[in-house]
């Protein structure tokens, strides 16, 4: 299993600046807000934000609901998503540093009356063994009934046949990334008791709303 959780932390905590300066990725943004709509989010909702970065999503949609927490390990994109609050006066928000695949590290979030998990964008780079790990998991956390929504780079088709589209999706190919296709993400959520259903964005990314 190729992956070192210190090594992506490093690799995010060197992002901040840039991900924070660039022009927005087109793909990326589309499956973010695609994503934040299919969570339904209303005034009575708290929101896990897993995998938050610098908290650009974990803002919008705590105009929408009663509490977002937000986590990360990029320390510097927790710091970044803090700042990012206080600038806005948000009061609602709440950033912990954690994994997906073990939310629970630094903060019981069992207490917290969580309804609503979101993932985009972050859960592809961990090795399938470690989304399953995830995904039980955050599932464990949430309130019932809940929904969690996953946002992502997800094969739909071989990849093999859409190696020049990889770069559309922002997928490394291998060296910090572990794409799953649709089947295994979908199989892991019904295991878990989950309803699940999918939209294609592109061949290689799209979002799954489960509900539980």
């Amino acid at each position: 299993m190729n992956y070192d959780k210190d090594k992506v932390a490093e690799l995010f905590d060197g992002k901040v600046e840039h991900i924070e300066s660039r022009p927005d990725d087109a793909m990326f943004k589309q499956v973010g807000s695609k994503a934040l709509d299919a969570l339904e989010l209303n005034s009575d909702d708290t929101l896990l934000d897993a995998g938050s970065g610098s908290g650009r999503n974990a803002i919008k949609a705590s105009r929408s609901c009663s509490r977002v927490i937000g986590m990360d390990i990029s320390r510097k994109s927790l710091e970044r998503a803090e700042e990012k609050a206080s600038e806005e006066g948000l009061d609602n928000l709440e950033f912990l540093y954690g994994s997906i695949e073990d939310p629970n590290e630094s903060t019981d979030l069992t207490s917290y009356g969580i309804n609503k998990v979101l993932v985009n964008y972050a859960l592809h780079h961990l090795p399938d063994e470690l989304k399953k790990q995830g995904l039980t998991n955050l599932a464990g956390i949430m309130k019932r009934p809940g929904r969690m929504v996953i946002g992502d780079i997800m094969f739909f088709e071989d990849p093999e046949a859409h190696l020049e589209k990889f770069e559309e999706v922002g997928c490394d190919g291998g060296e910090h990334d572990h794409p799953s296709t649709v089947e295994f993400l979908k199989n892991t959520l019904e295991g878990l008791g989950a309803s699940v259903r999918v939209e294609r964005l592109h061949p290689l990314a799209g979002i799954m709303i489960a509900d539980f």
